[in-house]
């Protein structure tokens, strides 16, 4: 069986922790003995994110242009709970996360192993198993956080997308 291969870490996410060759994204959640848990956000880190204009991905203060990787789902209601990243943070998780990138079909049908103060988000039970949406990657100069299901969120409403593209292809070119 051929083993898997990853994409590059690109030098701006050298200063992540790595598991199986992947860089952990800085709003990773993780377990109270340090493991992380793919797919899970860590919710202070998250909205420490969206308040402060820091990357999800890398963590460090956002440019312009951003990116905000979004689910089919997501872009009639113009806001996501993922913080906006980087362009180079956006292309390297388009590669590098099954679902984002489509390689996965369905979300997970277990929950994830939660330490007591983690709170899955608000849509994990009506996602679990279901089939996988397509991702698209939302270009932006600025975003607004606001409320939406009772946690914060990017939103775009009120101020026009440089450009929509799905992920694949062209999503992160200029």
């Amino acid at each position: 069986m051929a083993e898997p291969t990853h994409p590059a870490i690109p030098l701006t996410l050298a200063h992540l922790p790595t598991v199986g060759g992947l860089a952990v994204p800085w709003i990773t959640a993780r377990t109270a003995a340090g493991h992380p848990l793919f797919g899970a956000l860590d919710l202070h880190r998250k909205d420490q994110a969206l308040q402060a204009r820091l990357c999800g991905v890398c963590g460090q203060r956002l440019t312009t242009p951003l990116v905000l990787l979004m689910r089919l789902s997501d872009l009639p209601r113009l806001c996501t709970a993922e913080p906006p990243v980087h362009p180079v943070c956006a292309a390297y998780t388009a590669s590098a996360c099954p679902m984002v990138r489509g390689s996965l079909g369905y979300y997970r049908s277990a929950s994830h192993p939660l330490d007591p103060m983690m709170i899955p988000p608000a849509d994990t039970a009506a996602r679990r198993g279901a089939a996988a949406e397509p991702w698209f990657a939302v270009w932006l100069r600025s975003y607004t956080v606001i409320t939406d299901h009772g946690t914060l969120a990017a939103s775009y409403a009120g101020g026009d997308p440089l450009r929509i593209r799905p992920i694949g292809g062209s999503a992160f070119s200029a």
